[in-house]
């Protein structure tokens, strides 16, 4: 915690040491409380299938932009910095997690105190000097992206829980101008648990609740009239990790609730995880630095004037993929009870047309499942997943081994520690450590026809692929779930096939897809096995 004068005097040291962009007149603050709440690994797909009944509150008396996106890598340390900044990392210069101020990727296009990129923080202290900062947070790598100099009071503990209860307490025994306040455990459940499971969802709602207490009391106390509150995520998830380019990953809702905004609107432009720190900037009354490119969710602040509703994604249960059963019963679900299902089974995309969903789905072979929720005639977004069932012979064999890796080693070379046999090339049916673990898979392909044939490698971390000997693609690296492709022309019959892997940290995923004459993208399977 630093205490006033010494914030000022650090501050002014830092303007003296850095040459700092001017700013034009600031305005009159628009709000007396603006709280920023992130919610790390809050992702689009997590506010509409958790649980959120103090979330859905603000939506409706609030703006939604449901399907903002964040920067690439779809990582912690440069999102975190766009979302304060205004700036992606082109500008910025923190493209990664292993960034650090004594060893940074490249130069920032202009600092401010502490030689970092000038964030909403320092804006506020330049412009308004009075004005109260607080930072409170969980993950202990926010600090270092930062002027913590500039801030009155910041406090950090290990559990979110904490630093949620404290950071509200000092709010109404100070006042604040404004609050950050980060959660990490969204993240943590999202690598325990799975980004699309229950565990990841109940940690959503268990802060949904503190957000709906911290909202009782600035109503009971008469603050809420001259308060906003934007609720966002750094990045989203798929399956235990994050780091790559899916959707999943990519997409994050932008929620603002307060004075002056606009109740039940939802937002129809593009937004990018760069427009909070300008839009926060509108609310409390100063300008960024020329050169931002976030822009104020002006939006948010407009009548309703079309008819777009929030129609919240279904849950499929359990997820797709391998089951290892030749049978399996699929359950549809609705956090809410005001929407009608509507699936499909051929991958064709499903409408009011398509089979009610009445009843679990009782699969007994491969399918690929689609679902909308359609509420008076508007729809979600189709949900999507496959499902491959152990109707088939175990046609390839898997050597499984341990070490530290971070990238491929020369596993040919390496005792395994297990080996044995599996229906398809994934991680499904292997036991595994969390981290640090490696495999080898073969099998023989056995193709119907002579042609051109796409392979795709799409694994978190890295993976090789082998056709007849002979690497095809090289998906090598620690990275998020990334898919690289190779084509090359086969004749009909048999080639061996050979698909190596690594886990680093974080998440870890495997799968394998074929494309060729007569058979569209689709999940390698022992029906092109031998």
């Amino acid at each position: 915690m630093y205490p006033r004068l010494l914030a000022l005097l650090v501050f002014g040291i830092g303007l003296l040491a850095h040459t700092y962009p001017s700013y034009s007149q600031s305005n009159t603050p628009k709000a007396k409380h603006v709280i920023l709440i992130g919610l790390d690994a809050f992702s689009s797909r997590g506010l509409q299938k958790a649980a959120t009944p103090a979330m859905d509150k603000m939506i409706k008396g609030g703006a939604l932009a449901p399907y903002a996106r964040c920067v690439l890598p779809t990582v912690s340390t440069p999102n975190w910095t766009s979302m304060l900044t205004g700036v992606d990392p082109v500008q910025h210069g923190i493209y990664d997690n292993s960034w650090e101020r004594d060893s940074p990727h490249w130069d920032p296009i202009r600092t401010g105190p502490e030689n970092v990129y000038p964030s909403l923080l320092s804006w506020m202290r330049e412009q308004r000097p009075e004005s109260r900062i607080h930072f409170f947070y969980e993950w202990s790598g926010l600090s270092r992206m930062f002027e913590m100099s500039v801030v009155d009071k910041h406090f950090r503990s290990k559990s979110g829980t904490e630093v949620f209860d404290t950071a509200v307490d000092h709010f109404f025994a100070e006042r604040p101008d404004f609050l950050f306040l980060g959660i990490d455990e969204t993240d943590a459940a999202g690598h325990e648990h799975g980004h699309d499971t229950h565990g990841y969802y109940n940690m959503i709602s268990y802060y949904d609740q503190k957000i709906g207490a911290f909202i009782d009391r600035l109503e009971k106390e008469g603050l809420m009239d001259e308060a906003v509150i934007l609720i966002t995520g750094d990045h989203g998830g798929i399956n235990f990790g994050h780091g790559g380019r899916t959707l999943y990953e990519l997409e994050i809702p932008i929620l603002l609730y307060g004075k002056g905004v606009t109740a039940g609107k939802v937002l129809e432009e593009p937004y990018y995880i760069y427009d909070v720190a300008p839009t926060l900037a509108y609310f409390l009354g100063v300008t960024p630095p020329a050169g931002t490119i976030g822009r104020v969710m002006a939006e948010a602040m407009t009548p309703v004037t079309g008819k777009k509703a929030f129609v919240a994604i279904p849950h499929i249960e359990p997820k797709g993929g391998f089951i290892n059963a030749a049978e399996v019963s699929v359950n549809l679900l609705l956090r809410q009870s005001n929407g009608s299902l509507y699936y499909t089974l051929d991958g064709s995309d499903p409408d009011s047309n398509s089979t009610p969903y009445q009843a679990p789905i009782q699969l007994k072979h491969n399918a690929a499942l689609k679902v909308v929720n359609i509420v008076n005639g508007q729809k979600s977004r189709i949900e999507a997943t496959e499902y491959r069932l152990a109707t088939g012979n175990t046609k390839v064999s898997w050597k499984y081994y341990e070490g530290t890796f971070t990238a491929l080693p020369a596993l040919d070379t390496m005792t395994p520690i297990k080996s044995g046999k599996s229906h398809e090339i994934s991680l499904d049916e292997i036991s595994h450590r969390e981290d640090q673990f490696a495999l080898v898979f073969t099998a023989t392909l056995n193709l119907p026809q002579d042609g051109e044939y796409l392979f795709y490698a799409n694994s978190d971390d890295g993976s090789f692929l082998f056709i007849n000997g002979e690497k095809l693609i090289d998906n090598d690296g620690s990275h998020g779930l990334t898919e690289v492709s190779g084509k090359i022309a086969l004749s009909a019959g048999s080639h061996q096939l050979e698909v190596w892997y690594f886990d680093d940290f974080g998440g870890q995923d495997l799968n394998v897809s074929i494309q060729g004459p007569g058979i569209p993208k689709q999940i390698l399977t022992e029906k092109y096995l031998k």
